[in-house]
């Protein structure tokens, strides 16, 4: 592997790391397709460029299918590290000629057929749009086409299934300890406990002051006699949610794992209910 980076330019020092994201065989699919290298975590395309040039000599060039690949992965990996795990094709497009790829179409084309990415369609709404005719038959409405990377395709797949049953998860029941909560509660944390009472899945966003929110419905959750926990990403939220809660006690990450952190339990014996996470 070594001798490959060193005879296309690169630094030897990236032999473990590119070992390690190519895995067996590396040095030899490097030779074949010198452009793998933008796989590589922090390696830039005109570096890749630069490698292909040196290892191919006259066979490079701009056109070069395994480049235009390469870009288009890329691409989208760049575009899910800023939180897009899809792009519009046409930005796609766009961005790959703005890169120097010939036949940007062809290029999403080819990675799609290689199985590194996937085109998929996104109905567009558009207000006053028709309504479903009493036959079934839907009038055709306008799609966008996108372009993702499978893993993440499949991830935000598995994710929706997970929040649809999620949603569809709260019980029939009238929810009366989460009222309970709610009277319980003040300000932006009475109106959380309330949305928490009426729907399974609930979204709460805000800067730092609304921290205070959650802290606050789960103290109220907590007199109510329901069990709800927090769970924090980070050993520092966890800190500041304990801070909040006033309570010294409050449990601290374990040592394995201290990404997470379950907040205070109720006390033994409370009433059963649903669980509700506030991330």
């Amino acid at each position: 592997m070594r001798r490959v980076l060193a005879e296309g330019g690169a630094p030897e020092a990236l032999a473990v790391q590119v070992a390690s994201g190519l895995g067996e065989g590396a040095d030899t699919a490097l030779r074949e397709d010198p452009w793998q290298l933008l796989r590589i975590g922090g390696v830039r395309p005109e570096q890749a460029d630069g490698f292909a040039r040196s290892l191919l000599g006259a066979e490079c060039g701009p056109d070069d299918e395994r480049r235009g690949r390469a870009m288009t992965v890329w691409l989208l990996e760049q575009a899910a590290l800023a939180g897009h795990t899809a792009l519009e094709l046409t930005a796609l497009t766009a961005a790959l000629a703005r890169r120097g790829v010939p036949d940007p179409d062809a290029a999403v084309q080819s990675t799609v057929a290689e199985a590194e990415a996937l085109l998929f369609q996104d109905a567009l709404e558009e207000p006053g749009a028709p309504a479903p005719r009493e036959d079934g038959d839907e009038e055709e409405r306008p799609v966008r086409v996108l372009a993702g990377l499978e893993r993440y395709a499949l991830a935000e797949e598995s994710l929706a299934d997970g929040l649809a049953r999620l949603v569809n998860s709260l019980p029939k029941e009238a929810p009366g300890p989460w009222e309970a909560a709610a009277a319980g509660a003040s300000g932006g944390g009475a109106e959380l406990a309330r949305a928490a009472a009426g729907h399974a899945l609930v979204l709460h966003t805000g800067g730092e002051t609304a921290r205070a929110e959650p802290a606050a419905l789960l103290g109220a959750a907590r007199a109510a006699g329901l069990r709800a926990f927090a769970v924090c990403h980070t050993t520092d939220g966890a800190r500041r949610l304990a801070a909040l809660l006033g309570d010294a006690g409050a449990p601290r990450p374990p040592a394995r794992s201290p990404g997470s952190s379950p907040g205070p339990r109720g006390p033994a014996g409370t009433r059963r209910a649903r669980w509700t996470w506030i991330c």
